[in-house]
């Protein structure tokens, strides 16, 4: 049905499709905690030096 290499594509393509949802899922969750992280330091009063105030 699908040709005579599908049994390596399909599973390639599936592959491909885990580790690009896996590696955006992490770089959302470090970005949330380092965020999330920030603010907590700036709330206990250390400032970014790369901030012009």
């Amino acid at each position: 049905m699908f040709g005579e290499h599908a049994s390596f594509i399909i599973p390639s393509y599936i592959i491909s499709f885990a580790a690009i949802t896996g590696m955006t899922v992490f770089v959302i969750t470090q970005y949330k905690a380092r965020k999330s992280e920030l603010k907590r330091l700036e709330e206990a009063g250390i400032k970014r030096r790369s901030r012009n105030d």
